[in-house]
């Protein structure tokens, strides 16, 4: 039993660090291509671009489009999977 909580242990610290090793390949990008509006850290520029720092729906907006009147109605296809995960990612890191 200790044997498997110990491997799951090192399992979600393995995954973890990758995470955060895919979310800082993200920091140059997200400066280019979304701090402008939401901010250096996140935080949102109102009434322009809302506070996302944290936020979990980053994916979904970035790949299917936000709501009616927002900046991101439609997808952003300047960016490819992996980059829109590794932003995803980022701003989860961001508070």
């Amino acid at each position: 039993m200790k044997l498997r909580i110990a491997t799951a242990v090192v399992m979600s610290m393995t995954l973890l660090a990758g995470i955060s090793a895919v979310a800082q390949d993200a920091a140059p990008l997200f400066k280019t291509k979304c701090a402008m509006c939401h901010g250096d850290q996140g935080q949102g520029k109102p009434p322009m671009a809302p506070k996302i720092a944290g936020s979990a729906k980053v994916e979904a907006v970035l790949t299917k489009g936000g709501e009616a009147k927002a900046p991101h109605i439609k997808p952003m296809s300047t960016l490819t999977a992996d980059q829109v995960t590794s932003l995803a990612a980022y701003v989860k890191t961001l508070k």
